[in-house]
């Protein structure tokens, strides 16, 4: 029998590793004849949707997330892709836009996370993390509140198979609303849904971002990503977001 574990859809250091060239290396190529983000598309469009990359000073490796502009110097990303006590401390967070994530990357100032998150209880919500940047960033996306009655179209950088491989392009698919609560939304299933380096990616609902890219399941390490994912709702913490959004 298969032990389901619930986990974070950041990217691992290994996983995703990022070089000058902007390759990734060969736990994490990406394939053509592989549908993407899982049974998505390739995403062209989306400027407001760009790269998060955590690294040490100095190295070219780290862990992948995604964030959206959504002011002309902030970005909405997940808590657990900017909290230090996940992501490790002193680690420089750049910004990758495009559609293929390239180094070098946007400067970020600074970063918070929402206090209310906590990594022991994902069902827990409130997963949203705050970058900041000294420069002017552009476009920008509105954020808004979420309807049970509309489909999400989901955005992100992270794999594009269940064997965690094809992180570092940008993707999208349209899914289904399962379940909702007054903090998170459940969506997706194993044919279409967000996977590892889509962690902060955004849920639209029209032009709005309703939702931030949290977690789901890995049946195994060989098989992750199944049964669709979790995105926490931006309008249940809009206190948070509009305090930390300039």
């Amino acid at each position: 029998m298969k032990t389901l574990m619930w986990t974070l859809f950041t990217c691992s250091l290994a996983a995703c590793a990022m070089e000058e060239s902007s390759t990734q290396d060969d736990s994490a190529n990406t394939s053509t004849d592989e549908f993407p983000i899982i049974g998505g598309t390739t995403d062209t469009g989306d400027p407001c949707v760009v790269g998060v990359f955590a690294h040490p000073p100095g190295v070219n490796s780290g862990s992948i997330c995604t964030g959206t502009i959504i002011a002309a110097h902030t970005v909405l990303t997940a808590a657990h892709c900017v909290n230090p006590a996940v992501i490790g401390a002193g680690q420089q967070i750049d910004l990758l836009p495009g559609t293929t994530l390239a180094l070098p990357g946007i400067a970020t100032s600074s970063s918070t996370f929402n206090p209310a998150w906590d990594i022991n209880n994902l069902f827990g919500g409130h997963d949203e993390g705050i970058i900041h940047t000294a420069g002017t960033l552009s476009p920008i996306c509105a954020i808004g509140g979420f309807n049970p009655a509309l489909t999400m179209r989901l955005v992100g950088y992270g794999s594009n198979t269940h064997q965690n491989g094809g992180v570092g392009t940008k993707r999208q698919v349209t899914v289904a609303v399962d379940a909702f609560n007054s903090l998170l939304v459940q969506d997706g299933n194993s044919n279409m849904q967000t996977c590892h380096g889509d962690s902060g990616g955004p849920a639209f609902q029209g032009a709005a971002v309703v939702g931030v890219t949290s977690f789901g399941s890995d049946p195994s390490p060989t098989d992750v990503c199944e049964g669709g994912g979790f995105h926490v709702r931006v309008d249940a913490d809009l206190a948070f977001i509009t305090a930390n959004t300039f």
